[in-house]
C-alpha cells in the first residue's frame, strides 16, 4: 500500500471522525430549539416568515454554508426529498465518505498494487446513491399508481360542489403516502397564496413523470379556456390507467432480459471477491502485470458496452 493510499485514508477517517462527533445530539437539538423558541420575539415580520421552509443541508455552520451555494447540493437535496430520506446532505456526504473508506481498506488489502485497490472503494461509495435512487423510484411507482385513483376523487369532490383547493385537500386525506402527503403540500402552497399553475408545476418539480405532466396540462388548459372539468378528469384517469396497464405489461415482458443483464453483470464481481476469500492472491497476475492490467479494461469496456445494449434493447418507450 503505497503512501498516498495510506494519507487519503487517514485523512477522509479523521474527517469522518470529527464530524460523526461534532454533531450535536438529538438532545442539544431540542434543548436548543426550545431556548430558540423561549427567545423569540412575536412580531409581524415573524408571523409572515414562520410559513416559510428552511432546509438545513448540514449541522456545521461553515459546511451548511458552502453547500447552500453550490448547485451539485441543491439538485442532491431534491433527490433526498424525492426519496423522503431523512439525511442532510452533510449526512449523505459523511456515510458515502465512511462506505468509501471501508471498501479502500479492503480494495488495499487485496489488491495492493498502485491505486486499483480504490477502485473499490469508489465503487461502494456509490452505494449511498444507489440506495437514494432506489429509495425514490420506488416512491415514484407508488405515485403513480395511486394518480388515477386521485384524479377520479377529485372528479367526485368537483361534483359535489367542492372547489379544486378543498378536492386537493380531500385526496390528502383519503390517499396514502406518497400522492396524499404531496397533494396537501400543494393545496397548501395554494392557500398560502402561491398561484395555482405555480403550485401545479412545484409538484411536477417533486415528482417529475410523464402521468402527472398529463394531468397538469389538462388542468392548467382547462383553467385557460373553461369546460367541464370533472368530465375531463375522469378521461384523463381512463388513459391514466390505460398508460400504467401498459407499463405493467411491458416489465413483465422485459422481466427475463433485465434478470439476464443484471446477473452477467454481478457475476464476475462476486466470482473475483469469492476467489479472493478463498485462495488470497490468486488474482494477483491482473493487476501485477500488463497483459493481466489490459484484460481488466478490456472486460470493464466490454461489460459497459454490453449493459448499454441490453438496457437498449429492454427500454421501451410507450
Amino acid at each position: 500500500m503505497s503512501m498516498i493510499t495510506v494519507f487519503l485514508i487517514l485523512l477522509v477517517a479523521v474527517f469522518a471522525t470529527v464530524l460523526f462527533f461534532t454533531e450535536p445530539s438529538e438532545n442539544d437539538k431540542r434543548i436548543q430549539q426550545r431556548l430558540s423558541s423561549l427567545d423569540r420575539r412575536f412580531t409581524n415580520e415573524d408571523d409572515q416568515t414562520g410559513i416559510v421552509k428552511v432546509v438545513t443541508f448540514s449541522r456545521i455552520a461553515w459546511l451548511d454554508h458552502f453547500l447552500r451555494n453550490t448547485k451539485g447540493a441543491l439538485q442532491l437535496q431534491l433527490l433526498l426529498d424525492q426519496a423522503k430520506v431523512a439525511w442532510t446532505v452533510g449526512r449523505f456526504f459523511f456515510y458515502s465518505a465512511c462506505v468509501m473508506l471501508v471498501g479502500a481498506i479492503i480494495g488495499n488489502y487485496w489488491i495492493p498494487v498502485g491505486y486499483v485497490g480504490w477502485c473499490i472503494g469508489l465503487v461502494l461509495g456509490g452505494t449511498p446513491m444507489v440506495w437514494v435512487l432506489y429509495k425514490r423510484s420506488v416512491r415514484f411507482r407508488r405515485f403513480n399508481l395511486q394518480l388515477p385513483e386521485a384524479v377520479d376523487l377529485i372528479a367526485r369532490a368537483l361534483r359535489a360542489g367542492h372547489a379544486l383547493a378543498s378536492a386537493m385537500v380531500t385526496v390528502a386525506e383519503e390517499v396514502a403516502d406518497p400522492l396524499g402527503s404531496e397533494f396537501r403540500q400543494c393545496a397548501d402552497e395554494m392557500n398560502f397564496g402561491l398561484p395555482f399553475r405555480e403550485a401545479l408545476l412545484n409538484l411536477f418539480r417533486r415528482f417529475p413523470l410523464p402521468d402527472l405532466q398529463f394531468l397538469i396540462a389538462a388542468l392548467l388548459i382547462q383553467k385557460e379556456t373553461g369546460g367541464n372539468l370533472p368530465e375531463l378528469l375522469d378521461k384523463t384517469a381512463a388513459v391514466l390507467r390505460a398508460r400504467i396497464h401498459l407499463q405493467q405489461k411491458v416489465r413483465v415482458y422485459t422481466a427475463q432480459g433485465r434478470l439476464t443483464g443484471i446477473i452477467l453483470l454481478l457475476m464476475p464481481f462476486f466470482a473475483f471477491v469469492l476467489l479472493n476469500i478463498i485462495r488470497p492472491g490468486y488474482t494477483a497476475p491482473l493487476f501485477e502485470t500488463d497483459t493481466g492490467r489490459m484484460m481488466v479494461y478490456g472486460t470493464l469496456v466490454s461489460m459497459a458496452l454490453g449493459a448499454f445494449v441490453i438496457r437498449r434493447i429492454i427500454r421501451i418507450k410507450y
